[in-house]
């Protein structure tokens, strides 16, 4: 029969099926927080030594073997990636806990946004300039 024909039965229509499923990483806008005058020259290896000793200090082994990416910095703020089943913890640790800057002054992780997408932290509308 000729599909062109207009007795010819209707082709049926494909579909396209899609699943979303858990996403592998999280993501967190984290911003130092200090008490004192702020040590301006903090580069991003500095703030992953600091982020992974309040990741030891608050999850032990567990959070000295976790992987922690710096995705973007710009002093006091950065982008961090984890992996998405730890995201909870990291998120518990960074908040709860207190370090000391090279200078002394005592400081902390403020976590601004948190998100299971980057451009979700990245890009937010609600990000303060």
């Amino acid at each position: 029969m000729d599909v062109d024909s207009p007795r010819a039965p209707a082709l049926a229509a494909w579909t396209f099926k899609t699943t979303i499923t858990k996403q592998p990483f999280y993501y967190f806008a984290v911003e130092v927080v200090t008490n004192g005058p702020a040590e301006q020259s903090m580069d991003a290896h500095q703030f992953h030594s600091f982020l992974t000793a309040v990741l030891v200090e608050w999850l032990g082994v567990v959070g000295s073997g976790m992987s922690v990416d710096i995705m973007d910095y710009a002093f006091p703020r950065a982008v961090v990636r984890v992996p998405f089943n730890k995201h909870k913890g990291v998120w518990q640790a960074m908040t709860v806990n207190t370090f000391r800057l090279l200078n002394g002054t005592a400081a902390r992780f403020k976590v601004t946004h948190g998100s299971a997408f980057y451009m979700g932290v990245a890009a937010s509308s609600r990000r303060e300039f």
